[in-house]
């Protein structure tokens, strides 16, 4: 009953979805209806936790985050302001394989992103797929136009409170701060959302998230140290990117008309990785894949990036200054 209910609603929601984008685009609408599929499918294929735990041997990593999440939902409510939701009451199990890939692309000579325009939601400067082809298709479509695109799966996506969002298997991979942040950060989702400002929303989601997890495990030293020794390096990175990304904008801005601007980009590129070598980040890894997606995406990186921390600095200060640290003063200044 739960998935007749499911599908139902889901069916009822995509046709008028698609009836508001036929009006417009036939494009989007064959884009949307294939979205619709792929989010049905992954509703329709939810399990709950009793028969998840059943047909799976869990390790104890796995099973420790299980028992996280009704505890993390009950805080974001009493403790942090979210609203109360569905939100992962269900599984989906991935079977170890990715399932949405998102494509996001830049002007070439400018941190400019392209922009999709979707019903509701308004403007978003991502596009996502549950076809791994459709991406690549998405992607090479684009580069042949003369854009920068970076292409990567993702293990988590907020339906923004529409519907009952599941909990995906590999979520439960994840060390115990890292899986509180990303449910803290898609409950957020649930909670606000103003269309057409991504950027405002995922650095909201970030800053929240982080601050909530450090709340939420301080009683639990071991693990606020792991994930706060993730986070450290990561904020090295972001720090470094903070910085690269408005020179590398106005060296961008320099070159635009110069005859050998390809090269002196490259060239530019290349100076940026050798620098983030100096960084003092101990996370070799990190480094290391941060390095080649900047030579692969290249000005869509720093699309990516400005997304999700570009505005993390700006937020610490409104969070001392106007919420005097609080958390759900915060969360509730923002809720509707």
């Amino acid at each position: 009953m739960l998935y007749l209910r499911y599908t139902r609603l889901f069916i009822s929601y995509l046709v008028f979805i698609v009836l508001c984008a036929a009006v417009y685009n036939y494009e989007l609408s064959i884009y949307l209806l294939r979205q619709g599929n792929g989010q049905l499918h992954v509703l329709n294929g939810t399990e709950s936790f009793e028969d998840y735990r059943t047909t799976n041997t869990l390790n104890e990593k796995e099973i420790t985050n299980l028992n996280l999440i009704d505890l993390i939902k009950q805080y974001s409510v009493d403790s942090l302001g979210y609203k109360s939701t569905s939100n992962f009451t269900t599984i989906y199990d991935q079977k170890n394989k990715p399932i949405l890939w998102v494509i996001t692309a830049s002007e070439k000579y400018d941190l400019k992103a392209v922009e999709w325009k979707f019903p509701l939601i308004g403007s978003v400067s991502y596009k996502g797929f549950f076809n791994k082809e459709l991406a690549l298709n998405e992607k090479n479509k684009l580069q042949a136009n003369g854009y920068d695109v970076g292409i990567r799966s993702v293990s988590a996506w907020s339906t923004l409170g529409w519907f009952s969002d599941p909990l995906l298997s590999s979520h439960l991979t994840k060390t115990k701060g890292n899986f509180c942040n990303l449910l803290f950060h898609e409950l957020f989702h649930a909670t606000f959302y103003e269309a057409s400002r991504i950027n405002d929303n995922e650095n909201l989601a970030n800053f929240i998230a982080h601050k909530a997890t450090i709340q939420f495990l301080k009683k639990d030293t071991l693990s606020l140290k792991e994930y706060m020794f993730d986070h450290n390096e990561r904020e090295k990175l972001n720090k470094f990117l903070n910085s690269t990304t408005k020179t590398y904008k106005l060296f961008l801005d320099s070159i635009l008309n110069h005859k050998n601007k390809l090269i002196l980009k490259q060239k530019q590129l290349i100076f940026l990785i050798k620098k983030l070598k100096n960084e003092g980040i101990k996370k070799e890894k990190l480094v290391l894949i941060t390095e080649e997606e900047i030579l692969l995406e290249q000005n869509a990186y720093f699309i990516d990036y400005m997304q999700y921390n570009s505005r993390q600095d700006s937020l610490e200060n409104a969070f001392n200054k106007f919420y005097r640290g609080s958390i759900k003063n915060m969360v509730r200044s923002l809720a509707p």
